[in-house]
This record gives structure tokens, sequence and C-alpha cells, in this order.
């Protein structure tokens, strides 16, 4: 199939936006992105199809453009909602770079495009049919395993196997999903027998929410054959995945605007637990509040319901203020074990979080009907993992009892005052001599003030340590030998740690 076959459906009705040279270029697949540089998903060949999501200027259209022509795609088709029409400063870069060009009629989805380009290009028209059939996941990856004469796997980088041809052993599991986030795909991998790994393109960020496929096998000994094989089947996978999300949006929304009116004080927990039971989650049960955070609510909303989906719990997740919340409803049992299975979860996830970081808090066991109290204690928790350093911190309300719960309710000026209030004469002493008062005011306060112990764990005679204290309470006005005095400096020192 080339590019000028695709122009001259009429029932597409594509408008060729540059100059027709090129439209001899065959299409070896297709790909829908709004990502800005999806390179690591392309092999070449492809047709991108793009939202435009990613656009905010002639500089986003440079980089885009070039990302495409980089990894040697047949051409761009941009759809319009969002834009009303492809921007000029788009058309330009194009012809630029000498990369076809087209716009999708508003009427056309993505979805319809990219079935028919693969209905009439693809080796493996079957595996489009039975998806249109409705066929679930594993039918889908048995026919490709048919065709390729491997096993085939998809997994969600939060690590759960979304569906696959037969057992993946935990030790192929791990070791995929540490390679997944390491760089482009397709690739082989290769520990023991090795895999292929291959894209799954929706778009859904951040990286740790992504899905992709696995086959045995090595990527150099394929033919043409199974290649195409292997872009038609991360096709069909992305139509599912886009299948999945749009139920779980729906689930969601059923749930979402009864969440925010509970909190609000215009609804009631009788009507929440009515939602629950509409979203199939039964009323009558248990729950645990989970909130998530990572920066957006949008990304924090689609981890979420990946990171739900790996428990395999009955959960509904809903977008709620600046991140993302999720029942969980099961037997006391199974909900008292959520905790270790989130924690696990979680870190299979922290390598595909990038710059991001990942804050999570777990609300105590409730019913339905006190509903609001576990919300209130999952945001609490999360805040009290946004305090602490690492990239995918995770909190649960037992551990409210805590000081830290003190810190992290208080206003982000207020820590910053209070902080800088009692540390800010030491840091810039420190800065300017080049010493350790700092740290050796953590170190004492951390010992419980002994001071042959700090002195020990400084490798200083403890006179040197008697000065440094004596500084700090001379550069502060405050006195150590006070328990007060200690306790609002280890404060502040923890405030200095979270900062």
């Amino acid at each position: 199939m080339r590019l000028r076959d695709l122009l001259a459906d009429d029932e597409l009705g594509l408008v060729l936006l540059n100059d027709a040279d090129a439209l001899e270029r065959p299409v070896r697949g297709v790909y829908i992105t709004d990502l800005i540089d999806p390179r690591r998903y392309l092999i070449g060949g492809e047709l991108v199809l793009s939202g435009l999501v990613w656009h905010g200027g002639p500089e986003d259209s440079e980089q885009f453009v070039r990302a495409l022509v980089d990894a040697g795609v047949a051409g761009l088709a941009a759809g319009t909602a969002r834009l009303g029409h492809a921007p000029p400063d788009l058309v330009a870069a194009c012809r630029e770079h000498g990369l076809p060009a087209f716009e999708v009629p508003i009427t056309v989805s993505f979805n319809a495009l990219a079935e028919r380009i693969q209905w009439r290009a693809a080796p493996r028209r079957e595996l489009i049919s039975a998806v249109a059939a409705g066929a679930d996941l594993d039918r889908v990856l048995r026919m490709a395993a048919d065709d390729l004469g491997a096993d085939c796997w998809v997994l969600s980088a939060t690590g759960w196997v979304v569906g696959g041809t037969t057992e993946l052993p935990e030790q192929t599991r791990r070791g995929a999903l540490a390679e997944f986030t390491r760089g482009r795909l397709p690739r082989t991998w290769r520990a023991g027998e090795p895999h292929v790994l291959w894209p799954v393109e929706t778009g859904a960020e951040p990286t740790a929410a992504q899905w992709f496929a696995l086959v045995s096998g090595d990527l150099v000994e394929w033919d043409e054959h199974r290649q195409a094989v292997a872009t038609d089947l991360g096709t069909v996978v992305a139509l599912v995945r886009a299948r999945v999300d749009e139920a779980r949006r729906i689930a969601g929304r059923s749930v979402e605007a009864a969440l925010r009116r509970l909190l609000e004080g215009s609804s009631s927990p009788t009507e929440v637990a009515a939602r629950l039971d509409t979203a199939g989650l039964p009323a009558d049960e248990p729950l645990r509040a989970v909130a998530l955070g990572v920066g957006d609510p949008a990304e924090s909303t689609t981890l979420l319901r990946e990171i739900a989906a790996a428990t395999g719990m009955a959960s509904v997740t809903a977008p709620l203020g600046d991140g993302a919340v999720a029942l969980f409803v099961d037997d006391p049992e199974h909900l008292a074990d959520l905790e270790h299975q989130l924690r696990r979860i979680v870190g299979d996830a922290e390598a595909g979080l990038g710059e991001r970081r990942l804050a999570m808090g777990i609300s105590d066991i409730t019913a339905a009907t006190a509903l609001r109290g576990a919300l209130d204690e999952a945001a609490y928790a999360r805040r009290l993992a946004e305090q602490r350093r690492g990239p995918a911190e995770v909190a649960v309300a037992a551990e409210l009892a805590s000081h830290e719960v003190l810190l992290a309710s208080a206003p982000d000026e207020l820590r910053r005052s209070y902080r800088d209030r009692l540390l800010s004469a030491v840091i810039a002493y420190d800065a300017a001599h080049g010493s350790e008062l700092l740290r050796s005011l953590r170190v004492f306060l951390d010992n419980s003030g002994s001071w042959s112990r700090c002195a020990q764990l400084l490798h200083v005679h403890v006179n040197t340590l008697r000065y440094r204290v004596q500084r700090v309470e001379e550069l502060t006005g405050r006195d150590l030998s006070d328990f007060a005095t200690r306790v609002d400096f280890y404060l502040a020192l923890r405030l200095s740690e979270s900062s």
C-alpha cells in the first residue's frame, strides 16, 4: 500500500498539505501518537497519526517533524479536532524536511483510519477483523503467535501481564520490565533466551503507564513477514488498549462527580455508594482509598488506573484535585494486603517515571459509608509521602500519627519560613567557611544529644563537637540544651531534607 492509495480513497477524505513528490512511498504500518518525539516507537515506513496535542508553536513543529524524519516514517496525517486545521508552521516544517503530510477531516476517526490502513496493508488482516468482532486480547495473541511461530505477551510497565499465550516466568517478566525503559523499541533483549520488545503506541504518559509486547525470539532473525505481523500486533494491541481506557474513563466518570460533591459537603455517602454500585463495586463491602500524584492530574489518573489493574482487585479510578484517587473494594483480608501489593507495583513502575516524582497515600480499611474519612486519610498520607526524598514514595494512614503529618499539612510558605528562620544563618556560615555545622547538628540531634556517640560518628574530638554546637547556638541565638529547642531544630532539619 502506498500514500497515493490513501489520498485516492474518497471515504477517508484526506487533504494533501504539501507536494506530491513522495506519494509513492510504501506504508508499512500506522502509529497514533501525541508525543512530541515518538522515535522510540517507530521502525520506519509508518504513517503517523497525530492529534497535535503537543503543538504550542513553530519550535514544537520543527522538533516533531525532525523526529519523524529521523525515524524514517512514510508520512504524517494531522488531526483537526484540537486546532481545527493543520498549523501553517507544521506544514512548512513538513515541506522543508520533505515529509508528506495530510490533514484528516474531523469526521474520520484515527481508529477508523488505522483500521483501513491495516486492512489494506498488513499481512494479518485477521487480527483487525478479530478485534472488530470483539475478540479478547488473548485470542489476538494466539493468532499472532501462530503466524510468528513464537509465544507472545503484552505487559504493562507497572508490572502486570495483560495477556499472553503461555505463563511468563517471573525472572523474564522482571527483566523485560527493566529493559523496557532503557531505550528505543523494537529491540532484542538477551538474558537467557532472547526476546523481542515491541512498542504499543498509545500516547499514554508517563512511560510507567504504557504497554508493550514481548515476543520470544531474536529481531535480527525476523524476515519482513514477521516484522509486519509484529507491526500489526502493536497496532491491534493499541486499539485494545483504547477500548480498555475508554471503559475505565466511563467507570471513573460515574464516580468522580459524586466524590467531588462528597468532599464539598453537597453529597451523602449513600449517593456515593450507589455510584460505586453502578461502577461495579459492591457498596456493602469494605474499601480502601488510594491517592496518587505525579505532577499532572491526567498522568496521575492514567498511571493509577494501570497500578490498580496490576493489583487484580476490583477498583475504580478518577481524577481528583491535582492528582487521582482509586477506590478498592474487596474482603478485609485482601484489602489488608493492598499496601504490600502497591509498594511492589510502585517499585516496578519507578524506572518509567522519568523526571517525575510519585507520591501515594493509602487509607485504612473502612466501610463505604465512611468514605469521606478514607479520602481524607489517603490525601494526608499522600502529602506525607511528598515530603520524603525518594522518586517514588508510599505512605499509609497508620503513619499519620508521626510528626511528619504535621509537616506535610503545613502550607509550603510556612514550612519554608520555619526552616529558614532556624537554619539560614547556619547554612550561610557553612557556605562561607566550608564548615560542617549543619551536618554536625543533624547527627547530634539524631543521636539524642549524645556527645560521645555523635563525635564518634563524625570522626572528630568531643571538644570539636562542643565548639560546633556552641557556634550554632551563637549564630541562631538558641540554647540546644533546651529540649524544646532541640525539637524545633529537628523539625527544621526534616523540612530541609524534604525541600
